[in-house]
């Protein structure tokens, strides 16, 4: 009897502390109804109160029935690929619309409208600074892992769009009703994560090593399996020919088909060309690439290796500073003249005579051998030159030129 009353005493006494210890924990809708006061009050000036907060484990395969399909629907870019949405009511869009453009929240009509790419893009500072602000004040490393690292990624267009980006097999809502601008407007905001698969994140046993990274987008499409054809030629042939065509019928190929292979995909378009051959006697198509230089000139000093040309040493100028390229003197111009010009052609100091030339040395023809003007005929011994014709009658030179 007494050991029964004393277990019915330590038992009260461990309830009372769990729940005293409950009511101080930082639990998740504890913290998104203060961090959300926060970050509107920083952000936008906004006074915002989340007056109830609720949050539920539903199936992957009924998310869309969550889904409003009027209210702002978003996605959420999470870490290792995991996509999850932010749900804004028009009500509560309407309130920050108003807020950062007139700076006054007024009350709400009823009126709908389409929610468009405006209302989303107002709305993911106020989403990323949420869920940044919230992981550190939370005290449950579940509730973490289903917070830390999602942002803003985009709007979605509808719901049935929204419900085919979310395919994980459960998910969190957290539903948190708040009020905007001290009861001008009220309204619903909702957060839909994946929950995390704790069989992902088991220790490992017996000794195992730590689990390499999940693969990327890039590497998961470098893994794609691609489909090629190899096109050796094309024929036009009848309809009635190749509907009578059989085994062991022969096609004519047309001539040097084998090195003009074409590499095609599925869809008809070629991405490159090849030469058929043969390896390890199985039949083979050896692409023919470009060369690297044919898109990426080579005009480095290190591109040298691979270049197929001559190598052209420079040609040493002595006495020349290197800190100073124009530094060259004449003795400098001289001796790369003298290593470039032939042996036999002479120099300006032996091409040029060093002597007196005298004017007595210099034998010209003498004066009095030229004839005498005198003996010139005399201009009436000229024939008579009457028979020559009209000169008028000649087309005029001048007018012709002058056209």
């Amino acid at each position: 009897m007494g050991e029964t009353a004393t277990n019915s005493v330590l038992g009260r006494i461990a309830a009372a502390g769990r729940e005293e210890r409950k009511a101080k924990a930082m639990t998740l809708p504890k913290a998104m109804r203060l961090t959300l006061a926060k970050v509107a009050d920083a952000l936008m000036d906004l006074p915002v109160a989340v007056i109830g907060g609720v949050v539920d484990t539903v199936d992957g395969e009924t998310i869309e029935t969550h889904l409003n399909e009027s209210a702002l629907l978003m996605v959420l870019d999470g870490p290792d690929g995991h996509v999850g949405a932010a749900v804004f009511e028009a009500t509560v869009v309407g309130g920050l619309i108003q807020q950062q453009t007139m700076g006054a929240v007024q009350a709400d009509m009823g009126a709908t409208r389409t929610m468009t790419r405006t209302d989303a893009a107002i709305c993911a500072p106020l989403i990323d600074a949420l869920l940044e602000r919230v992981c550190p004040v939370l005290d449950d490393p579940d509730e973490v892992a289903l917070i830390d690292g999602y942002r803003f990624g985009a709007k979605a267009d509808d719901a049935r769009t929204l419900a085919m980006a979310l395919d994980a097999h459960e998910y969190a809502v957290i539903r948190l009703t708040v009020d905007i601008a001290r009861g001008a407007r009220q309204g619903e905001i909702q957060f839909i994560l994946p929950v995390p698969d704790t069989s992902d994140t088991a220790l490992p046993e017996d000794g195992e090593g730590d689990k390499g990274a999940a693969p990327n987008m890039t590497d998961t499409v470098m893994g794609l399996n691609a489909d090629l054809q190899m096109v050796l030629c094309r024929l036009h042939l009848p309809l009635r020919a190749l509907q009578a065509l059989s085994e062991g019928d022969e096609l004519p190929l047309e001539p040097g088909a084998f090195p003009k292979v074409q590499i095609m995909t599925n869809t008809g378009r070629v991405v490159g060309r090849g030469i058929v051959g043969h390896v390890d006697g199985v039949r083979a198509v050896k692409p023919q690439r470009k060369p690297s230089h044919a898109s990426q000139p080579l005009r480095r000093e290190s591109d040298e290796h691979m270049v197929d040309m001559p190598r052209v040493e420079e040609l040493a100028t002595p006495n020349r500073r290197d800190d100073d390229p124009m530094d060259v003197s004449e003795a400098d111009i001289e001796a790369a003249m003298a290593a470039l010009r032939p042996a036999d052609v002479p120099t300006a100091e032996t091409a040029v005579v060093d002597a007196d030339i005298d004017d007595a040395d210099i034998k010209l023809p003498a004066v009095d051998a030229l004839p005498d003007l005198d003996e010139l005929p005399d201009l009436a011994d000229l024939p008579d030159l009457s028979d020559l014709p009209d000169l008028s009658e000649l087309p005029d030179l001048g007018a012709e030129a002058a056209r």
